[in-house]
């Protein structure tokens, strides 16, 4: 009895966000805004795990090394991110999952604001959190 009692507690807490996840999170979204505003796609890649999946509104499904260029010629075109962490659920001690907002500006002759929506699971890589799932539209 005391085993099934201390598994559940187990299973409970690991799908229970610790109090600064979110602000963790958050904080990372604010260095990949700023990577991004700056232009600088390799800084924004550098978010992502080795092996993370990204799939953006244009149905194509973008993998691990093909990140760094897809990120390059996205952070051409857009201006002005902002990405806002609106709920965290730690799912294990190494995966975080993410719901957020966005924000940009589109570069061009007619500049556009989009928003957006977006869910992210985080994993946790040699001890610091990297995206690992994108999905966005």
């Amino acid at each position: 009895m005391r085993a099934i009692m201390l598994g559940l507690l187990a299973a409970l807490l690991a799908g229970a966000a610790r109090a600064d996840d979110k602000a963790d999170i958050q904080a990372l979204n604010d260095q990949f805004s700023a990577a991004a505003n700056r232009g600088d796609g390799a800084g924004m890649a550098a978010l992502y795990a080795p092996d993370a999946l990204m799939l953006p509104p244009d149905n194509s499904l973008v993998s691990g090394p093909a990140i760094g260029p897809y990120l390059a010629s996205f952070e051409k075109s857009v201006s002005n991110l902002k990405l806002i962490t609106t709920d965290v659920v730690r799912l294990s001690p190494d995966y975080i999952r993410e719901v957020g907002t966005a924000s940009f500006d589109t570069r061009g002759d007619k500049p556009v604001t989009v928003k957006a929506t977006y869910v992210v699971v985080w994993k946790r890589v040699g001890g610091a959190w990297k995206l690992w799932t994108d999905i966005f539209h």
